[in-house]
C-alpha cells in the first residue's frame, strides 16, 4: 500500500538529516508551509516565508511563495517528491524548478 505522505508530514516539522533547525514545518492541512535555516535564534520561524502547498497526490507536493517581495520576479517554487517513510525519517526529492541546470537531489529528514 502507498503512503500517503501528506497525512504523514501535515502538523509536523522535517528538519534536514544532521540539521538542529533548518527544514520544512507543514501546517495541521497540509495547505501552508513555513521554511526555517540554521541562522535563526532558538529554532524560532525566519522572517515571514510562508508557502502555499499544493498536492499533485499522495507523494508530491508544490511550495509556492506566498508573501510578494519583489513585484517584479516571479514567486519562489519548491517541488518536493517525497520518496521513502521509516519511522519519522523522510526521503524527499527536491526538483529542481529555478533559473540554470541543477540536478534534482535526494533531502533526508527528520519528522519531529
Amino acid at each position: 500500500m502507498a503512503t500517503d505522505f501528506k497525512t504523514a508530514v501535515s502538523g509536523k516539522k522535517l528538519t534536514f538529516a544532521g540539521a538542529t533547525c533548518a527544514g520544512v514545518s507543514f501546517s495541521k492541512d497540509g495547505a501552508v508551509a513555513n521554511m526555517y535555516d540554521e541562522q535563526v535564534s532558538n529554532c524560532n520561524l525566519n522572517i515571514p516565508f510562508l508557502l502555499r502547498v499544493k498536492w499533485l497526490n499522495d507523494n508530491t507536493a508544490i511550495l509556492v511563495e506566498k508573501v510578494q517581495k519583489n513585484k517584479s520576479a516571479p514567486p519562489r517554487v519548491f517541488v518536493m517528491q517525497f520518496q521513502s517513510l521509516n519511522g519519522n525519517k523522510v526521503a524527499v526529492k527536491d526538483i529542481w524548478v529555478g533559473w540554470g541546470n541543477h540536478p534534482d537531489e535526494i533531502q533526508k529528514y527528520t519528522i519531529k
